[in-house]
C-alpha cells in the first residue's frame, strides 16, 4: 500500500497524550481505593451495630475488573508507544510498523471489555438505588445491560477473529489474529475483512453505548426528582421555577448534588461516546494509522473513566455525612447516626433497628435515610392531615412498624429507611416511591 508524506514531518503526539490517559488511570485508582478503604473502615472501624450487613457488592468487583482492563489496555498503549504509536506511518522503520501496530490490536478488545464492565457495575448499582421502583424501570435497566453486554461482546469477537483462512471453513480463526499485523501470505491462503467492517461494527457498538448512557442518565434524573415532576404534573397552572423554589434549600442542594454525580457522568461517557464513534474512521485509514488513531485512544478512556469515577460518589459523600461533618460539629457518634427528626429531645435509635439494618446495602443504604424521623414529600409538603383525605402508606421494602402517634400530618415509624406519609400522591403500584437521601 502506498504511505503518504506528511507535510509536516516526523512529530509525536502521542507523549503528551498517553500522558493525560495515564493521569487519568491515576486518578480513577486513587478514587476506586479511596471507595475500598471507607467500605474496609465501615465494616472494621465502625460498631458492628451500626454498620449496614453487606458492605461489599457485585458492582465492587465489576468496577475492579473494569479498572484492570484499563490498566492492562494502557500498558499495552504504551508498549506501542514505546514503538512508534503517535508517529507518522511514514516515518517508522518496518519492525516499528510491525510492533506498534501489534500492541495497538491487542489492546481493543481490553478497552472494550474495560467499558462493558464498568457499564454493568453501574447498572447493578443503580438496581441497587432504584430497588424500590415500579418492575418497568427494574426491567429497562436490566435490559440494558443485557443489549451492552451483547453488543461489546460481539464487539469483542468481531476485533480478534477478522482474519482466517482463504477460502472460508471452520476453523480455530484466533489463531490468525496475528495477521492484523504481520504481513498476509503472498500465496492468498489467509485474508482479513475490510477496515471498513470493524469502523462500521464500532459504529454500531458506539450507537448502542450512547444511547444507553443518556437513557440510563435520564432514568436517574427522573428518579431523583420524581416526587418534583408529580407535583407539576398534578399542577399544570405552576410553574417549573416557582415549584422549585419551594423545595427547602436542603432537599434542593441534595437533589441537585445527586443528579450530577449519578446522571453527570453518564452524560459525560455517552458525549465521549459520540466522539470516540467519531473518531472510528481512524480505525478504517490504515495509511497513517499510528498517527490518527491518537486522539480515539484518548477519548476511550475518559468514555470509560466517566463511569468508574461516579461509582465513587455514594461513598465519597457517605465519608463527608458521617466523619467529616461530625467532627466539625464536636461529636463522633455512630454510623448514619444524624438523625432529621423534628423533635430534637428523641434519642437517635437507630442502634435498635439492628435487625433491619442488617438487610441494608452501603451503597444504596446511603441514598436512603436510617434514622426515626416525622417524614413527608419533601417537594410538596402537605398543610394538615385532614385536608385532603389523607391516607397513611408505608413501604413494602421498609417492612416499618405501626405509626407510633399522628401529630401534624407526620407520622412517627419505627423504620431503618425514610417511609413516604402523605396524601398517597406519591404511591406507585409496587408501594412507596423512596426517594435516594444522598449520594
Amino acid at each position: 500500500m502506498d504511505i503518504p508524506n506528511p507535510g509536516e514531518g516526523d512529530v509525536n503526539i502521542g507523549t503528551s497524550t498517553f500522558q493525560a490517559c495515564w493521569v487519568l488511570t491515576a486518578i480513577v485508582g486513587v478514587a476506586l481505593l479511596f471507595r475500598y478503604a471507607v467500605k474496609i473502615w465501615v465494616r472494621w472501624a465502625l460498631p458492628e451495630v451500626t454498620a449496614p450487613g453487606r458492605i461489599w457488592g457485585t458492582e465492587d468487583l465489576f468496577f475492579l475488573v473494569a479498572w484492570g482492563f484499563d490498566i492492562t489496555h494502557m500498558v499495552f498503549i504504551q508498549m506501542s508507544a514505546s514503538w512508534g504509536l503517535g508517529r507518522h506511518f511514514f516515518y517508522l522503520t518496518a519492525e516499528e510498523r510491525l510492533y506498534s501496530m501489534k500492541w495497538d490490536f491487542l489492546s481493543q478488545p481490553l478497552a472494550v471489555a474495560s467499558a462493558m464492565v464498568s457499564r454493568a457495575g453501574m447498572m447493578w448499582f443503580l438496581l441497587t438505588c432504584f430497588a424500590a421502583s415500579d418492575k418497568k424501570i427494574r426491567l429497562s435497566i436490566i435490559i440494558c445491560a443485557v443489549v451492552q453486554v451483547v453488543v461489546n461482546m460481539v464487539t469483542i469477537v468481531q476485533i480478534i477473529v477478522q482474519c482466517g483462512p482463504n477460502p472460508y471453513q471452520t476453523t480455530n480463526r484466533v489463531q490468525y489474529f496475528h495477521y492484523m499485523w504481520t504481513p498476509l501470505p503472498e500465496d492468498g491462503s489467509v485474508k482479513c475483512q475490510s477496515p471498513t467492517v470493524q469502523t462500521t461494527v464500532g459504529f454500531v457498538q458506539g450507537g448502542f453505548n450512547t444511547v444507553i448512557d443518556f437513557f440510563l442518565a435520564v432514568l436517574a434524573a427522573v428518579e431523583l426528582w420524581q416526587f418534583f415532576l408529580r407535583t407539576l404534573h398534578r399542577n399544570p397552572e405552576t410553574s417549573f421555577w416557582s415549584q422549585f423554589r419551594r423545595i427547602s434549600a436542603t432537599v434542593r442542594s441534595r437533589r441537585i448534588w445527586q443528579t450530577i454525580t449519578l446522571s453527570g457522568p453518564l452524560l459525560l461517557s455517552g458525549c465521549a461516546s459520540i466522539v470516540k464513534t467519531y473518531k472510528l474512521k481512524s480505525l478504517g485509514d490504515r495509511h497513517d494509522f499510528t498517527y490518527n488513531i491518537v486522539t480515539f485512544v484518548l477519548w476511550v478512556k475518559i468514555e470509560n473513566y466517566s463511569i468508574l469515577l461516579a461509582s465513587c460518589a455514594p461513598v465519597a459523600r457517605l465519608f463527608l455525612r458521617s466523619f467529616v461533618d461530625h467532627r466539625r460539629e464536636g461529636r463522633t457518634p455512630g454510623y448514619w447516626s444524624r438523625s432529621r427528626s423534628m423533635d430534637r429531645k428523641e434519642p437517635e435509635t437507630e442502634l435498635k433497628r439492628r435487625a433491619n439494618a442488617k438487610e441494608q446495602w452501603l451503597d444504596s443504604a446511603t441514598m436512603t435515610n436510617m434514622t426515626i424521623t416525622c417524614v413527608h414529600d419533601e417537594e410538596n409538603p402537605p398543610t394538615g392531615w385532614n385536608e385532603h383525605g389523607h391516607e397513611r402508606s408505608i413501604s413494602q421494602v421498609s417492612k416499618a412498624e405501626m405509626p407510633e402517634h399522628v401529630d401534624d400530618g407526620c407520622v412517627t415509624v419505627k423504620t431503618d429507611i425514610v417511609v413516604q406519609v402523605d396524601d398517597g400522591r406519591s404511591i406507585s403500584s409496587g408501594g412507596t416511591r423512596l426517594l435516594p437521601d444522598g449520594v
